[in-house]
């Protein structure tokens, strides 16, 4: 059956794999990313200012700081850059840096997705660690939608 067609859709039919292997295979997502994240850089921030900010490290498709209705920064954005090696050294050069007095969290932008799996495991290994005692995940991750 595997490859075969099934109501116009191609079938994969494969050994059975457990969460955990999927996690293992999947989980750490595409390691060659373009789409960088930015959160916490405060409420005077723009798209300008985003693109001087991170366009030295490299060409950039799209820039998107977000905002609320009355157009206000939200405190985080999206930068996409043309090549994963610029996206890779603006997530190690910024992670952690200071903006407008506040310590910014850069990273690979993920899909809502991979988001939840990752605090899923985290709050598994958090659960672990502290012996199943009941607390509320990590606060400082959010999913951020790709």
């Amino acid at each position: 059956m595997n490859g075969m067609l099934l109501n116009d859709r191609k079938v994969f039919v494969g050994h059975f794999k457990s969460h955990e292997e999927h996690e293992a295979e999947f989980g750490e997502g595409d390691k060659e990313f373009t789409n960088v994240y930015i959160r916490n850089f405060g409420e005077d921030m723009d798209d300008e200012k985003l693109l001087e900010i991170f366009g030295k490290f490299g060409p950039v498709l799209s820039i998107r700081v977000m905002t609320d209705e009355s157009g206000k920064s939200t405190g985080f954005g999206y930068v996409s850059y043309e090549r994963h090696e610029d996206a890779q050294k603006a997530v190690d050069e910024m992670n952690g840096k200071e903006m407008n007095g506040k310590q910014v969290f850069v990273g690979r932008a993920q899909k809502k997705s991979e988001c939840q799996m990752e605090l899923k495991r985290k709050c598994k290994e958090q659960k672990q660690m502290m012996g199943n005692v009941d607390f509320t995940p990590l606060s400082d991750l959010a999913c951020t939608p790709a």
